[in-house]
């Protein structure tokens, strides 16, 4: 039988997760090529038994699953090597950005010359020799900076345990993984190997885990419940949730967080998780249930935060109550349910947009919609040119209609290009249009013209009313330059230059909008730039297509 193991060779951060007392802290790689597989962050401890829930999206597969046991030295190997990972990277990341910044200001400096009617022949070959070699150096650091990342991404592969031909097989369900720890004390590795299977195709996923493990009177191992000061929960203590204010707040680019505060823990040994759903009914849940999010308190903002997730359930087009499960190790209770969340507000202007560039060989979009990574969505694209003066004139001098008025001027207008596309997701989590550098995958603009203002109108596909669609629109500069192709400078830019239509009262000569994140000073002349230069990730790739 044919087996394929794509792995993706993206480096993994460790996960920092305060936990309680037998909960583990999981460090991640992804195999299978689709996400079909998902296995847990962390471990229900006890008894000698943990147990949790290896989940998969896709039908008709079996499911087996493996632990091997590492020692602390292959475990901080492990760890060590993606902290040089990132320590290389962080430093080639300024050294990158800096001279992308000198390559962008020598081309300025060329071009001006050669516009210009005082400039000798002299001046300008001389500015022109200076920017080719300024751009060689860009090119070469790139090359050479992304041929040690990927070495170094090797080594970490190597460093992690195959797996062994002792599976045991389970289904699709709830606490579908049970693992043997009696006899385990203090602390331990170990790695989990998950494997599906449908007959053709067999994909495989691992996570390296590390745990406290302490041992309790009766021989086993307890989570939830701490043994360290002497001290036992009694059933029925629980948090006093009543008062409690629920806020959903937009976290970092994508993601969505959920504070509780004017709330106090009773016990601090006591473990929480949150479940969102459709309605206020109260629901029947465990504290093992794969559903649940894990709810943690934060002593500095004197809040419970629910961080992992949640953007899963925002993103869903549905309303959105949540419930409060507490459990002291041996009892669960559910402490609060009902409450409604209000959601927050999707940017829907140049704000929704970030690290978003287009060339005629590179094409990156990237949104700042709530998405999380397993959910499967399509993004329409339309890019169009602005023959409407008085919306430019608008946005110019900061009118604060302008921006309503560009989004609806896109959305009536034909444009120049409309596709539906399947969103290629940058880092996994964002909603967007990437082409990683993939030939002729670029989206063209014919008859680009150089000095005209164009759109950039994109809006997520509710898929039969499943998700949220959301929508936002910016603009952008068209600058062709001959043979060195074209590009765009999004609004925000410092390359982004207003013309002048007439009497205005903002700023004539750079875009200094009140939302500038749009514009990451890309430069369009080069060809397939790295992913890496401008984001600061490593691109995904898959590898290690085998016959066994």
């Amino acid at each position: 039988m044919k087996k394929k193991i794509l792995i993706g060779v993206t480096l993994i951060m460790i996960i920092g997760l305060s936990l309680v007392l037998g909960k583990v802290q999981a460090y991640s790689g992804e195999i299978d090529p689709q996400n079909y597989i998902t296995l847990p962050e962390t471990f229900y401890l006890k008894n000698g038994i943990g147990t949790d829930t290896i989940s998969v999206s896709a039908e008709g597969y079996e499911i087996s699953y493996q632990k091997i046991d590492i020692s602390a030295s292959e475990f901080n190997s492990i760890t060590n090597k993606d902290k040089e990972a990132q320590t290389y990277y962080t430093a080639k990341e300024q050294e990158i950005k800096q001279k992308q910044e000198n390559v962008t200001n020598l081309l300025t400096t060329y071009n001006n010359l050669k516009d210009s009617d005082t400039a000798t022949e002299e001046e300008i070959e001389a500015a022109r020799t200076n920017y080719n070699n300024a751009l060689e150096e860009y090119n070469t650091l790139v090359s050479t900076t992304n041929a040690q990342i990927k070495q170094l991404k090797s080594e970490f592969y190597e460093l992690i345990p195959n797996y062994t031909s002792n599976w045991t097989k389970t289904t699709n369900s709830t606490d579908n993984m049970k693992l043997d720890f009696s006899g385990y004390s203090g602390k331990i590795y170990f790695v989990v190997w998950a494997k599906i299977e449908n007959g053709t195709n067999t994909y495989y996923k691992f996570t390296v885990y590390s745990n406290d493990i302490k041992e309790d009177t009766t021989g086993g191992t307890e989570n939830g419940t701490s043994t360290e000061n002497g001290t036992s929960t009694q059933n029925g203590d629980w948090t006093d949730f009543s008062k409690a204010k629920f806020e959903l707040k937009k976290k970092g680019v994508s993601g969505a967080i959920l504070e509780i505060s004017n709330v106090t823990p009773k016990d601090e040994n006591n473990s929480y998780k949150i479940f969102i759903t459709p309605n206020g009914n109260k629901p029947s849940v465990n504290f093992s249930d794969e559903d649940g999010i894990a709810l943690s308190w934060d002593k500095d903002s004197k809040t419970f935060k629910a961080e992992y997730k949640v953007e899963k359930y925002v993103e869903l087009n549905q309303d959105l109550y949540v419930s409060v499960l507490q459990s002291n190790g041996s009892t669960d209770n559910i402490s609060t349910y009902g409450n409604k969340l209000e959601r927050y507000k999707e940017p829907m202007y140049s704000d929704a947009f970030f690290a978003t560039y287009m060339t005629d060989d590179s094409t990156q979009i990237v949104t700042n919609f709530t998405h999380d990574n397993s959910n499967s969505r399509k993004i329409q694209i339309k890019i169009g040119k602005i023959t409407d003066t008085s919306i430019l004139q608008k946005i110019k001098n900061q009118d604060a209609n302008g921006f309503s008025s560009l989004m609806s001027f896109a959305k009536s207008n034909s444009g120049l290009y409309d596709q539906v596309l399947d969103s290629k997701e940058w880092e996994n989590s964002h909603i967007g249009y990437n082409t990683n550098g993939e030939p002729g995958k670029a989206i063209n603009i014919k008859g680009l013209e150089d000095g005209a203002y164009y759109y950039l109108y994109v809006k997520t596909i509710d898929e039969n009313g499943k998700y949220t669609s959301n929508e936002a629109v910016t603009l952008a500069l068209g600058n062709v330059h001959g043979d060195l192709g074209w590009g765009m400078f999004f609004y925000g830019s410092e390359d982004f230059k207003w013309a002048d239509f007439g009497n205005v009262s903002a700023d004539t000569t750079t875009a200094k909008g009140k939302i500038p994140q749009t514009g990451v000073n890309t430069l369009y002349w080069i060809c397939g730039i790295s992913i890496f230069a401008f984001t600061g990730l490593i691109s995904y790739r898959l590898y290690k297509r085998n016959n066994f």
